[in-house]
């Protein structure tokens, strides 16, 4: 039989897609002192003093502040079959109802069998939800002051009066927030897909005979299949079970009639014929 050739070709599969990240540095604050005046000033008279009422004030002391917060993207993983090897069909022996067994040796019947296409489950990250933000609104903060206001002047001799100051601590904004947006690359991972060029034919092939494997040519084939990255067991010059596997593997791969020792194979591995051939 010459089987199929296989051709082997790369398959990339995208399992995770590509995002954007964001990474937010929160704004920077600074203690300062603020003059609040207490108490106004004012004219009072030596006669008769001055009427004072207390009014209470709210002083900001902390400011409003904006952070903007980083919601994370929101993947899925799906599962995806992936066709790794193709469906084909070969050609091999069978039994035939009706056939006399005195024919057998004469008649090779020939089935088909369909070998089914091999698959891989392949799971993938999917982004389903892009990453956003969101601005969070911290408060002002205020503290209440008690200050005197001037309700009703003196009179008769005026007397100057000095407004009262104090120093309040307050937080001021020394550097505002920044958001640095980052892009992530997708995630690719790399697979081998095989397929099969052509049918199965039937071939007639030229055989060496049990008469003509010397230890010396079997050795020579199992040097070369090894060479080729196919495994023959052990160098014994024997035409054993590894040696046979490896070289229908070979024949098979290389378009080669597959299934015995050949003059086809010898000549392929550049192998020179015994000396004296069965014919």
């Amino acid at each position: 039989m010459i089987y199929p050739l296989p051709k082997k070709e790369p398959l990339s599969i995208v399992v995770q897609d590509s995002a954007t990240t964001f990474e937010v540095s929160p704004p920077q604050l600074a203690k300062t002192q603020k003059e609040v005046i207490i108490r106004e000033g004012g004219t009072t008279y030596r006669i008769e003093p001055p009427v004072y009422k207390a009014v209470t004030e709210k002083i900001l002391v902390k400011p409003e502040i904006r952070r903007t917060i980083t919601i994370p993207p929101v993947y899925e993983t799906q599962t995806e079959t992936v066709v790794i090897e193709a469906e084909r069909t070969i050609l091999e022996r069978c039994r035939l109802p009706g056939v006399n067994r005195l024919l057998e040796g004469a008649v090779q019947p020939l089935c088909a069998r369909t070998i089914p296409a091999k698959t891989k489950q392949v799971e993938r990250r999917v982004l389903v939800k892009p990453a956003t933000t969101k601005v969070e609104v911290i408060p002002a903060e205020y503290k209440e002051v008690t200050r005197w206001v001037l309700d009703k002047p003196a009179r008769a001799v005026p007397v100057q009066i000095e407004p009262a100051i104090r120093k309040i601590p307050v937080l001021t904004i020394a550097k505002p927030e920044e958001i640095e947006e980052k892009a992530i690359p997708p995630k690719v991972i790399e697979l081998v897909k095989t397929l099969y060029e052509g049918e199965p034919q039937v071939a007639l092939r030229q055989a060496l005979c049990n008469n003509d494997l010397t230890p010396e040519l079997v050795k020579s084939l199992q040097v070369k299949l090894k060479t080729a990255g196919y495994d023959p067991g052990p160098i014994d010059g024997k035409l054993g079970i590894a040696t046979s596997r490896a070289m229908i593997a070979y024949q098979r791969d290389h378009g080669l009639a597959a299934g015995a020792l050949t003059l086809e194979t010898l000549e392929h591995f550049q192998i020179p014929l015994p000396k004296t051939q069965s014919r």
